[in-house]
């Protein structure tokens, strides 16, 4: 029984090497290798929207809503289509602004984090981070 204990322990800790001889083999290869399959995991990952796109929304949305209160104040009709005397003038402008503001600190939140994944990983590929 002692035997097959120590057999046992000797293969826990010929396990724990394999991942430190595959950290070594990583940290050996050249960077053009290391980008490489930096790009295989990318592309296998789930596909996302790129960190500008979702700045630029934010932007987008967030003039829209505010230009959606001034409208509101000045009685301006909606798109130069819907006219303040529509019932649906009011509800139109409610929804564009209080949606409209908190989606755009949305977008603006999620585009920033983005935005800083993509700089670690690019930070990982330079060697900066290990």
């Amino acid at each position: 029984r002692v035997r097959a204990q120590d057999d046992n322990a000797t293969k826990v800790t010929e396990g724990q090497k394999r991942p430190q001889q595959q950290q070594q083999q990583q940290e050996e290869l050249p960077i053009w290798v290391r980008r490489e399959k930096e790009r295989e995991l990318q592309a296998q990952a789930k596909a996302d929207l790129p960190w500008p796109l979702y700045l630029a929304l934010s932007v987008i949305v967030a003039i829209a809503a505010v230009g959606s209160v001034f409208e509101y104040f000045d009685k301006n009709a909606v798109f130069g289509v819907i006219p303040p005397e529509s019932p649906l003038w009011a509800p139109i402008l409610g929804l564009f602004a209080f949606t409209g503001i908190p989606l755009s600190g949305f977008l603006f939140f999620k585009g920033v984090n983005a935005a800083n994944e993509a700089a670690e990983k690019q930070d990982k590929m330079d060697g900066y981070i290990k």
